[in-house]
């Protein structure tokens, strides 16, 4: 089942504020960990990128956003909500 795309990127943000606030977005390597199904749509439209070495194979993987996500879509989550926020956005 294919998660929202908004959920996504909450979730990416959620993750980005609580394990990493002090880093370059475009540093982080582990933003996220989704089941395969659940962003494949993303990951084929280039949303969405796969960390080296996970395919569908590997059924749950860790992924991270896209250069053009981040910027257009992370980044502007990250400043205008809280954690809290956040949390409930990405479906927690």
């Amino acid at each position: 089942m294919t998660a929202k795309i908004n959920e996504v990127r909450a979730e990416f943000a959620r993750k980005a504020v609580q394990f990493h606030p002090k880093e370059n977005l475009e540093n982080i390597s582990l933003w996220g960990l989704f089941q395969w199904g659940a962003v494949s749509k993303y990951i084929k439209d280039g949303r969405v990128i796969p960390n080296e070495g996970y395919t569908r194979a590997n059924k749950v993987i860790w992924c991270r956003p896209s250069p053009s996500e981040i910027r257009n879509y992370i980044r502007p989550l990250i400043a205008n909500n809280t954690l809290e926020k956040l949390t409930s956005l990405a479906g927690w």
